[in-house]
C-alpha cells in the first residue's frame, strides 16, 4: 500500500475568474478599448475590395487544332490563353476606368474542375462596377476569340477545298480542249491513213478517261465542301458565356460591424486572461485569508475606503456628520472594529494596543485616530499616544500643536505625569509626540516607556499607541513589548504578503503579541452587488436615526 502523501493542486474555478475580473476591472476595460481601437483602425484603413464571378463553357471544336475535327478542349491551355496579356489589353481598352492590363491580370483568378468543361472567372477590384465589367469583358473577349479561331479553321479548310475544285476545273477544261483538237485531227485524216487514225483514237480514249477521273474528283471536292458547310452550320459554339456578373453590392471580407464585435470580444477575452494572470502573480494581501495566513492571527475588522468624497477629508470619519453611504459604511466598520477590540480586551485583559503597518501610507494613524474616537463614543476613556516621533501624524489629524509630549517625557528624569492634553472629544485625550528626538527607537525601548504605559492604563480604559511602520524603523518592535497587544494595519491595495511575513517575524522576535489585523481600504464587500441592497437599507436607517 502506498503510504506517501499527495500534493493538492488548486484548480481555479469560475469564481476565481470573476474575482480577478472584479478586482481588475480597469485592466479588462483597457483591453476592451484596445480591441475596439484595433478594430477601428483596421476598418478605417483597409481598402474595400469587391469580387465578381462569371463562367464560360468551352465546347469541343477545331479551334487551334489545325483540323476541322472537333477535339476536347485542354482547359489548362485555355486558361493560359484566357489570362494572356493580349486579351487583357482588349479588356482594358473596352472598360472605362479599368486599370492597366498587368494590374487586371493580377486581380483575375481562373479555375476549373477536373473532368469539367467550364472555366470559372473571378475578378477582385476596389470598384464594384469596374469589377463586373472587367470579368464580363474577359468572358466575352475569350469566347469571341475561341469562336474566331474556330471560324478561321473552317475558312481555311473551305478555301483549300475551293482552290482544289478550281484546279480540277482548269484541268477538265484543258482535257476538253485536247479532245477537241484530237477530234479535229481525226476529221482531217484520209481514209488511207489508218495508222494515224488509230493513234488519235487511242489518245482520245485516254483523254476521255482523264476527264472522267477529273470529273469524279471534282464531285468529291464539291461534296466535301457541302459537308464542311453543313458541319459548320450544325456545330455548337466553340465557347459560350454561361453567366454574366452583376456589380457586387457588398465588399469582400468581414463586415465592419462583425469586426467591431470580434475586436471587442477579443479585447474582453485577453483582458480576462490578463486580469487572471495578474491576480495569480499578485502577492498583495487583498483578502482576510491572505492576511491571516501571513500574520498567523485573525483579522479583527475591515474598513472600506472613505476620504474626501465621504466627507472626511481630515481622516476623522468618526466625527463626520456626513450622511453619505460611503461615510456610513466607514463608521460602521470602525464600530465593528471597536467591538472586536473590546471583546479581545475583556477576554485577555488587554488595556493597551499598539498600531503599526508594514510600510508608510497604509493608514495606521488614521485608523488609530478613528478607533480611539469610536472607543470614546462608546463611553470608555481613551488616551491616544503619538509614538511616531519620526513623522507624527495624529497632531495634524486632530489639529493640535506639537510643542511638548512623549519625547520630552521619555528623556526627562522627573516623575511628573505625562503631558496629556484634551482635544475636545469627550472621553478622549492625546499625548503628542513632542519634538523629534535623535534616537526615537531607543527611547521607546526604555523601561520608562513601559512605566508610562502602566501609568496610563491605570488612568484610562484604553491606551492606543500609534507607531512608525514596522519595516521602516525598529520603533514599533521596541515599543511592542511594553503594550498588551499589537494591531497590524494592512492596506488591501498595497501591502504585500511577503512584507507581512517580515512584520510577523520582526514582532515575534521582539516578543510582541499580535492580537490581530485590520484590512484597510477593503473593497471586497462594497463590490458585491448582491449584498449591497440590504446593507444600504440599514445604513440609511442608521443615518436617518442620527438626524
Amino acid at each position: 500500500m502506498y503510504s506517501g502523501s499527495f500534493e493538492t493542486v488548486e484548480t481555479p474555478g469560475l469564481q476565481d475568474y470573476l474575482k480577478a475580473v472584479q478586482a481588475r476591472k480597469l485592466l479588462v476595460i483597457l483591453f476592451l478599448l484596445a480591441g475596439l481601437g484595433l478594430a477601428y483602425l483596421f476598418t478605417t484603413n483597409r481598402t474595400a475590395t469587391y469580387s465578381a464571378s462569371t463562367r464560360v463553357l468551352v465546347n469541343p471544336s477545331p479551334a487551334r487544332s489545325g483540323t476541322t475535327g472537333n477535339s476536347r478542349p485542354n482547359l489548362e491551355t485555355e486558361r493560359e490563353i484566357l489570362t494572356s496579356e493580349p486579351i487583357a489589353r482588349v479588356v482594358a481598352q473596352e472598360v472605362p476606368d479599368a486599370p492597366s492590363p498587368r494590374d487586371i491580370l493580377a486581380g483575375l483568378d481562373v479555375s476549373f474542375r477536373t473532368g469539367s468543361e467550364v472555366l470559372s472567372l473571378t475578378y477582385t477590384y476596389n470598384d464594384p462596377t469596374v469589377t463586373a465589367e472587367v470579368v464580363n469583358g474577359f468572358a466575352r473577349t475569350y469566347t469571341q476569340d475561341r469562336i474566331d479561331a474556330t471560324a478561321e479553321v473552317y475558312t481555311a479548310e473551305r478555301a483549300a477545298l475551293a482552290s482544289s475544285a478550281d484546279g480540277i476545273g482548269e484541268q477538265i477544261s484543258a482535257v476538253d480542249a485536247a479532245l477537241v483538237d484530237v477530234n479535229d485531227s481525226l476529221g482531217e485524216l484520209t481514209p488511207e491513213d489508218t495508222v494515224g487514225a488509230d493513234v488519235l483514237r487511242a489518245e482520245r480514249t485516254t483523254l476521255s478517261s482523264q476527264r472522267n477521273q477529273l470529273t469524279a474528283d471534282l464531285i468529291t471536292v464539291q461534296k466535301s465542301l457541302r459537308a464542311l458547310t453543313q458541319t459548320e452550320d450544325g456545330a455548337s459554339l466553340a465557347a459560350e458565356v454561361l453567366q454574366l456578373a452583376d456589380p457586387p453590392s457588398a465588399p469582400e471580407g468581414f463586415p465592419d460591424r462583425l469586426l467591431w464585435i470580434v475586436g471587442g470580444m477579443l479585447g474582453v477575452t485577453l483582458g480576462v486572461i490578463a486580469a487572471f494572470v495578474a491576480d495569480r502573480l499578485d502577492t498583495t494581501a487583498r483578502e482576510e485569508s491572505d492576511v491571516e495566513l501571513a500574520l498567523g492571527s485573525s483579522v479583527l475588522g475591515s474598513v472600506p475606503p472613505f476620504g474626501r468624497f465621504g466627507g472626511a477629508s481630515d481622516g476623522l470619519v468618526m466625527l463626520s456628520d456626513n450622511t453619505s453611504t460611503r461615510t456610513q459604511r466607514a463608521q460602521e466598520s470602525f464600530r465593528r472594529l471597536r467591538t472586536s477590540i473590546q471583546f479581545v480586551g475583556n477576554s485577555d485583559g488587554i488595556r493597551s494596543l499598539l498600531l503599526t503597518s508594514s510600510q508608510p501610507a497604509e493608514g495606521k494613524s488614521t485608523v488609530s485616530a478613528n478607533l480611539a474616537v469610536a472607543l470614546a463614543q462608546a463611553g470608555q476613556t481613551v488616551v491616544l499616544v503619538s509614538a511616531d516621533m519620526r513623522r507624527p501624524t495624529l497632531e495634524t489629524i486632530f489639529g493640535i500643536r506639537n510643542v511638548t509630549g512623549l519625547s520630552d517625557h521619555l528623556q526627562s528624569d522627573s516623575q511628573s505625569y505625562p503631558p496629556v492634553i484634551s482635544i475636545g472629544v469627550e472621553n478622549l485625550a492625546i499625548l503628542p509626540s513632542g519634538p523629534p528626538p535623535p534616537n526615537p527607537g531607543e527611547l521607546l525601548g526604555l523601561p520608562r516607556f513601559k512605566q508610562l504605559i502602566v501609568q496610563l492604563e491605570a488612568t484610562y480604559d484604553f491606551v492606543i499607541v500609534d507607531t512608525p511602520p514596522a519595516l521602516s524603523a525598529a520603533d514599533s518592535a521596541a515599543a511592542a513589548i511594553s503594550v498588551g497587544g499589537v494591531l497590524v494595519v494592512v492596506d488591501s491595495k498595497r501591502t504585500d504578503t511577503e512584507a507581512l511575513l517580515r512584520v510577523r517575524s520582526d514582532l515575534e522576535r521582539s516578543g510582541a503579541r499580535v492580537i490581530g489585523a485590520l484590512l484597510n481600504k477593503d473593497r471586497s464587500r462594497s463590490t458585491k452587488f448582491w449584498s449591497r441592497r440590504d446593507r444600504y437599507a440599514y445604513e440609511r436607517a442608521a443615518a436617518t436615526a442620527r438626524k
